[in-house]
């Protein structure tokens, strides 16, 4: 499996929610690598991955100069090497032994997408992702309750399979919308 966050001015952050993934990821898999694409920070966040990454081989970084979190998310794609591929924000807003719900639906689906069942976020930001989120089911019906929670399981065929060209936000909606196009199963979680 490959694990990517990417992250942005994490310093506080980064180290704990590497090595959660870390220590999640040696229980359960032989081969994995976990991928921090540093967006363009301005603090040590990148410093700090460079010091775990010498003492782990599991362990990148990818420099992406701050060009949008879809173009983070692109990066992280395109230099993750396994057969399944998961991202979530380096922010630890999620707990990384939630992939355990994720595992086994990808017997029966291609993506699984979690999202939450209690959003802890400003009321406005709230309003504005509710909305955001009906305006995108009914465009686009990706069937998706929550598109941009950042808590995304793939297995690599279906990235191989679509150009992705987002470098915003609209990235998730992108993917999810490619790839129901494509035929591609999609199953969510809470």
């Amino acid at each position: 499996i490959s694990v990517f966050l990417p992250a942005l001015n994490e310093q506080e952050n980064i180290k704990t929610s590497v090595l959660s993934v870390k220590k999640y990821l040696d229980k359960r898999f032989k081969s994995y690598e976990i991928i921090i694409v540093a967006n363009g920070s301005t603090d040590n966040t990148e410093k700090i991955v460079k010091e775990l990454a010498k003492k782990d081989k599991h362990i990148k970084i990818v420099n992406d100069k701050k060009r949008g979190y879809g173009r983070a998310l692109r990066s992280g794609f395109a230099n993750s090497t396994k057969e399944l591929i998961f991202y979530t924000d380096a922010d630890n807003q999620f707990n990384i032994k939630d992939m355990d719900n994720l595992l086994p639906l990808l017997k029966s689906y291609d993506i699984v997408s979690g999202y939450r069942l209690k959003r802890q976020d400003p009321l406005m930001r709230i309003v504005i992702a509710n909305v955001y989120n009906l305006l995108m089911r009914i465009l686009f019906n990706p069937n998706v309750r929550d598109i941009d929670a950042s808590f995304k399981l793939y297995k690599r065929e279906v990235l191989k399979k679509m150009k992705l060209k987002s470098n915003t936000g609209l990235i998730d909606a992108e993917v999810l919308i490619k790839a129901r196009k494509n035929g591609f199963s999609i199953g969510q979680i809470g």
